[in-house]
């Protein structure tokens, strides 16, 4: 669903900002209350976001003091890069921006696939282990040893010991990039199959063409005032 969302949007995007600032600017020249209605839309979506970081936040000060300082250092961090996007919004390119927003969006999702073949894994070896009768699920799992895994073939690497995913920064990768520091057939293929299909349909996207300048550009001869 995310993979579908970040192509759509990309294409929708080469015509939906023209679309979104003519509707806007249209209904504030007609309306003199709309402005109002555009300040209330972007204040509830400000405020379901504040108090979503609030239920985070208030759970990590329930946890003892290291959680509550990386709440805190967080919600500075936050504040830094929001005061940035304000001072800098102008000058960066609105463009490029998002379309680095969208490869990091790819390589999300793609760690979410290797996320979900390791759950199905997990699912598959607890049910083997639970009922003699679905031993055969397992066709990868020699004996139950911890080499082999379930459905997901051998073992490619295993940097347990200089990057573990269970501590810092690994379990940063993990949880933003899906990184595993025991890494098995299944998931390196299911992750490189990901990035070539629903990446090149990303970079195909962004690419695809674009609106021609005429189609939107007003021709000034035509709202100049006449001459004698």
């Amino acid at each position: 669903m995310l993979s579908w969302m970040l192509i759509w949007m990309t294409k929708q995007a080469r015509s939906m900002k023209a679309q979104v600032e003519g509707a806007v600017n249209q209904a504030l020249v007609n309306n003199s209350q709309a402005g109002w209605g555009v300040f209330s839309l972007i204040l509830v979506a400000v405020v379901r976001e504040g108090f979503e970081t609030v239920l985070f936040v208030a759970a990590n000060f329930q946890q003892g003091l290291i959680p509550t300082i990386g709440a805190l250092a967080g919600l500075a961090t936050a504040a830094a890069i929001g005061v940035g996007l304000f001072k800098l919004g102008v000058k960066i390119n609105i463009r490029q921006f998002f379309q680095v927003m969208g490869v990091l969006l790819v390589l999300i999702v793609a760690g979410l696939v290797v996320s979900a073949l390791k759950h199905f894994d997990d699912a598959f070896a607890n049910l083997a282990l639970s009922n003699r009768a679905s031993e055969g699920l397992c066709f990868y799992y020699e004996h139950f040893t911890k080499i082999h895994s379930c459905i997901l073939g051998p073992m490619v690497w295993n940097t347990s010991k200089v990057l573990s995913d269970q501590e810092f920064p690994g379990i940063v990768f993990k949880s933003l990039f899906g990184y595993r520091d025991n890494l098995y057939l299944v998931q390196a293929v299911g992750y490189l199959t990901f990035l070539l299909t629903v990446g090149g349909l990303y970079f195909r996207s962004l690419t695809g063409g674009s609106v021609k300048p005429n189609h939107i550009a007003i021709d000034k001869k035509s709202v100049s005032p006449a001459k004698d």
